[in-house]
């Protein structure tokens, strides 16, 4: 896994794979590692703690939502999901997507994230871009 991480602009991983790919357990050591090495946009998740967030102009976790879960099944591909549409959306190529608006794009992809996992199965909670948007307006 680690062999492609030259070829690698956008990366999400989870605080528990952190070790296995890049030999450092600490989450922020494991973003600065990924960015040191050409990655742009690293994203380590952090259950209901939120994401850590690195890039070349910095590391820093956003918080998460709290919400009454009832089935975390689907959490991580919707908050990918929202994280890529977010990206998606914007006329930049990765590498120029400033620090604040990565960290903009995190909180909304926590927001799906959070959504999900308040209904069951994972195709079925997840959420559109309004609903998105009504958690965080709300």
């Amino acid at each position: 896994m680690r062999a492609v991480l030259p070829y690698v602009d956008i990366i999400k991983l989870s605080d528990e794979e952190t070790k296995l790919l890049t030999g450092h357990g600490d989450p922020q050591t494991a973003g600065k590692h990924l960015v040191d090495n050409g990655v742009s946009i690293a994203a380590v998740t952090l259950g209901q703690s939120g994401v850590l967030i690195a890039t070349k102009d910095g590391c820093e976790t956003v918080p998460g939502f709290s919400v009454d879960a009832i089935d975390t099944t689907g959490a991580g591909d919707a908050f990918w999901g929202a994280f890529l549409y977010s990206i998606g959306e914007l006329d930049e190529t990765v590498g120029d997507i400033k620090f604040s608006k990565v960290l903009e794009i995190a909180k909304f992809a926590n927001a799906a994230a959070a959504l999900c996992i308040t209904k069951r199965g994972a195709i079925p909670a997840m959420p559109q871009p309004d609903d998105i948007a009504k958690l965080l307006n709300g």
